[in-house]
């Protein structure tokens, strides 16, 4: 229960040192804005820093979501989706904001599909995003993503008829497919299973991954084992942890 109590506080809090000792939304706040000014309107010459800004409060207000160059154009004012891309190449560099391919066998598919956004800390995502009502299945998806992030290169999104959050692939094969949701019921059980059956159908796995708040168990899946995860268990495992537990 105190782990599980320590994991609610890294979600809502965040993981920046000095946040964390003085609990002041106004020093990430403050960062925020120099890493934008300094970081990359200055330095990369950015002339619209409204358009810079919309950009990336976008990209905090629709963490673990699919993102469209184009359409991000039209709403921010820009003439051109390839200044667009460029923006998120500076926020990528400037490491706020990350972006995640969809995979494909094809380079040039991969490069024009839509990417998914994360962003850097989740506390950091709420002061400068914009949400109508708090989605904690998105920003847990964010967290593995980060930590996924911390130890794999080749990372990606499954979308064909269905989707999986994570394809996690090593030396050019896919090693594992991950789901993630705050939690599995009735709502979600149906479609989070279906999108990652037809992950572990493609990529020829015989066993997946989902990661939830708290549960615990596993599946059979068409013969295949699905192993459902508590996020905090997880991470401890991923650091060689576990077994203090």
């Amino acid at each position: 229960s105190r782990l599980v109590g320590f994991f609610g506080d890294y979600m809502k809090q965040g993981g920046f040192p000095e946040y964390l000792q003085t609990g002041k939304d106004e020093y990430l706040k403050s960062l925020y804005d120099n890493i934008l000014y300094r970081d990359i309107i200055v330095r990369h010459n950015v002339r619209s820093d409204r358009a810079m800004r919309l950009v990336a409060n976008f990209a905090a207000s629709n963490v673990g979501k699919e993102i469209s160059f184009n359409g991000l154009r039209k709403m921010v004012g820009l003439s051109n989706p390839v200044t667009v891309r460029d923006y998120f190449h500076f926020l990528e560099d400037s490491y706020l904001v990350f972006l995640l391919p969809r995979y494909s066998d094809s380079l040039k598919k991969q490069i024009y599909f839509n990417k998914k956004v994360y962003f850097i800390d989740p506390k950091l995502a709420e002061l400068v995003g914009f949400r109508f009502s708090e989605d904690r299945g998105r920003m847990l998806e964010n967290l593995v993503f980060l930590h996924l992030r911390r130890f794999h290169s080749d990372l990606y999104f499954h979308r064909e008829k269905r989707e999986c959050d994570f394809i996690v692939r090593e030396r050019n094969r896919t090693e594992q497919a991950i789901q993630v949701c705050w939690q599995l019921d009735g709502t979600n059980r149906k479609r989070e299973l279906a999108g990652l059956s037809e992950a572990m159908d493609m990529y020829e796995l015989s066993e997946g991954l989902i990661l939830t708040y708290r549960q615990e168990t596993t599946l059979d899946l068409e013969g295949r084992q699905v192993t459902i995860m508590p996020v905090w268990k997880w991470l401890l495992e991923y650091q060689g942890l576990v077994q203090d537990i």
